[in-house]
C-alpha cells in the first residue's frame, strides 16, 4: 500500500535521491543535505503548531510504500509564498500606447515584475517516480495536499498558487534565461534556480529590471517558450488545471514557465470533497476510486481507496488498508472521488 504522509527526518537519505534524480526540474527541492533537513524540521514543526492564519509554516509531504518503506515521491506546501521576503513573479500585462495625431493605437504585450503573489499559498516540490507516472500516485500527491489546505483552511490563505517548470532543452539551457535573465545577472540558469532556492531573494530585486520588459522587443526563441511548461511537468500542469487552476496571468522570472493561480472556493475539489464513516465489509457491487483522507491530532494520512459508497458511508474490503490509515469502524475520513482519467 502507498500512502501520503508527512516527512520526517529518517526519510532524508531517500528524499536526497528522489531530489538528485528529480534534477533540475524541481528547483525547491534541491539535492543538498542540510537544506532538505532544515526542510523537514521546518514542516514538522509547522505540523505541531496551533495555527490560527498562514505565517512562515511551510509543509513536506512524501509518498511511501508501507510495506517496504521506500519513498516514492515528495510534495510540499508554503503557507505564504511572501511571508518572510517577496515572491517575485513576471506579470502579463497590456500597454496601451495611442496618437490621435496619427490615428495610431497600439495594445503591447509587456511583462513587469511583480511580487503579487505573495499572499498566496504555494504547492511546491512535487516529484513522483518515473515508474508510478501513469497511475493514480501523482493525483494522491496533487490532490492530496488540496485536501489537506481545504481542511485545515485557517493554516492557508485563500488564493493558491504553483509554479512549473518552464522550457530548457536536454544540454539544460533555457531560452528564456538566455536571451532576457542572463543579460542581467551574467549566471547560468541552474546556478541562479540554485540561488533562488536556498538563498533569500533579495539578490532579485536587486539585480531584476524594474521597468517593464516589452515583448515584441524581446528575442522570439523566448517569447515562443513563455508560459509553456517543461514535458516533464504536464501532468502536474494537467491535475491542477481541471481543478481550475488558471496559468494566464503570471510567468516564473527565471524560464517564464506558467505559475498557476486559483481561488479556493472557485477549485472542484470544494464541490466534491466530503466526510463519510467508515466500514470494512466484502463488497459484491461495482467500486470506485477515492482518495482517503484522515487528520487526527496533528497527524495526516492520505491513500487511494476501492471503495462502495453508500450516502455517508464508506463500505471498504481491505481490512490491511483501514488498519494501515490507523482508523476504526465508524471512523470519519475525508474523501474525494479520482476521475480515471488521472490513471
Amino acid at each position: 500500500m502507498i500512502i501520503l504522509r508527512p516527512a520526517r527526518q529518517g526519510d532524508i537519505q531517500q528524499i536526497e535521491q528522489l531530489a538528485h534524480d528529480s534534477g533540475t526540474q524541481v528547483s525547491t527541492l534541491p539535492a543538498e543535505r542540510s537544506f532538505l533537513v532544515e526542510k523537514v524540521s521546518h514542516s514538522l514543526d509547522s505540523f505541531r503548531q496551533e495555527v490560527l492564519s498562514p505565517g512562515e509554516e511551510s509543509y513536506f509531504f512524501v509518498l511511501e510504500e508501507t510495506v517496504t518503506g521506500q519513498i516514492l515521491g515528495t510534495g510540499g506546501i508554503v503557507a505564504l509564498a511572501g511571508f518572510q521576503e517577496p515572491f517575485y513573479a513576471f506579470r502579463n500585462d497590456i500597454l496601451i500606447h495611442s496618437s490621435r495625431a496619427l490615428k495610431i493605437h497600439s495594445r503591447i504585450h509587456a511583462l513587469t515584475l511583480t511580487h503579487d503573489l505573495s499572499d498566496h499559498s504555494q504547492l511546491c516540490s512535487f516529484y513522483v517516480v518515473p515508474a508510478l507516472r501513469d497511475s493514480f500516485y501523482p493525483a494522491l500527491v496533487t490532490l492530496g495536499r488540496l485536501m489537506f489546505m481545504s481542511v485545515q483552511k485557517e493554516r492557508f490563505a485563500e488564493d493558491w498558487m504553483a509554479v512549473l517548470p518552464g522550457i530548457e532543452d536536454a544540454s539544460g539551457r533555457a531560452p528564456f534565461w538566455d536571451h532576457v535573465g542572463r543579460k542581467f545577472f551574467r549566471l547560468p540558469y541552474h546556478e541562479v534556480e540554485h540561488y533562488n532556492s536556498t538563498l533569500d531573494r533579495t539578490f532579485i530585486a536587486e539585480l531584476m529590471p524594474h521597468h517593464p520588459l516589452y515583448v515584441p522587443l524581446i528575442n522570439e526563441e523566448a517569447q515562443a517558450v513563455m508560459g509553456q511548461v517543461h514535458p516533464e511537468s504536464e501532468l502536474q500542469y494537467r491535475l491542477l488545471f481541471d481543478q481550475g487552476f488558471e496559468a494566464d496571468k503570471y510567468v516564473e522570472i527565471f524560464d517564464a514557465g506558467p505559475i498557476l493561480t486559483a481561488r479556493k472556493s472557485t477549485l472542484n475539489l470544494w464541490q466534491n470533497i466530503h466526510q463519510c464513516k467508515i466500514k470494512t465489509k466484502a463488497l459484491a457491487k461495482t467500486c470506485q476510486y477515492l482518495i482517503g483522507m484522515t487528520t487526527k491530532e496533528q497527524e495526516f494520512q492520505a491513500a487511494i481507496i476501492d471503495a462502495w459508497q453508500d450516502g455517508k458511508t464508506l463500505f471498504v474490503s481491505d481490512a490491511t488498508l483501514v488498519n494501515t490509515l490507523g482508523l476504526e469502524t465508524d471512523q470519519s475520513v475525508w474523501c474525494l472521488p479520482l476521475d480515471p482519467q488521472h490513471s
